[in-house]
């Protein structure tokens, strides 16, 4: 950080903290090509959805298993004892655009990551804005932001059609606050879709494993 200032403190005095090369860049690439075979195969939009055209997932298990591993870093760069809520991803394409909007109780303390993006015009960028603010993320980075109390967007994406951004969204709430109730999302366990899903009839009827 710049003057030597304390992640925990930037982020609590500035409600968001840019986290450079969060994850490696073999895991980055990695949940990229997921993503996009997964977009491929099973593409899913909603009208009920931020951004309508986009594939998107929620609770997806590689971003759940993503979501518990991101924890600690969370934990370090907010100085706060957190509850994982849930995970989402979306693959933003030509003509999509996230409207300016602040989050709902389980994305007390949520992250942005960049997985990666492909742009034919190597200068163009996509910030996520915070308050007004670009941030700019390259593949690997993300942003540490307070969902309910910051607004936050994304400009329209003015790209080729075969251009894509691939992002991953990660929710916490505060162990110790007034949302500490909606950890898991309410739901019994990471890693399942909740009732409200049109996809959620969990199929084993092993126990749940938390394995790292």
């Amino acid at each position: 950080m710049k003057n030597n200032i304390e992640p925990d403190y930037y982020f609590a005095k500035n409600g968001y903290l840019k986290v450079e090369n969060a994850i490696s860049n073999e895991l980055r690439d990695f949940i990229t090509q997921y993503a996009l075979f997964d977009e491929m195969q099973d593409f899913n939009s909603s009208d009920g959805e931020q951004v309508p055209n986009a594939h998107h997932k929620y609770a997806d298990p590689a971003m759940e298993t993503l979501l518990l591993n991101l924890k600690d870093i969370m934990e370090k760069n907010t100085g706060l004892t957190l509850y994982p809520t849930y995970s989402y991803y979306r693959v933003y394409r030509n003509g999509d655009v996230l409207e300016n909007h602040m989050d709902r109780e389980s994305c007390e303390i949520s992250t942005s990551l960049c997985f990666n993006y492909s742009f034919k015009d190597t200068d163009y960028s996509s910030p996520l804005y915070m308050d007004g603010i670009p941030v700019f993320l390259k593949p690997g980075d993300m942003v540490i932001y307070k969902g309910c109390e910051l607004p936050h967007w994304r400009e329209k994406l003015v790209c080729d059609d075969e251009d894509w951004l691939v992002q991953g969204f990660f929710h916490y709430v505060n162990a110790n606050g007034n949302n500490k109730d909606f950890k898991f999302d309410k739901r019994t366990n990471i890693g399942i879709l909740p009732k409200w899903h049109n996809k959620s009839q969990l199929k084993s009827k092993k126990p749940y494993i938390e394995f790292i």
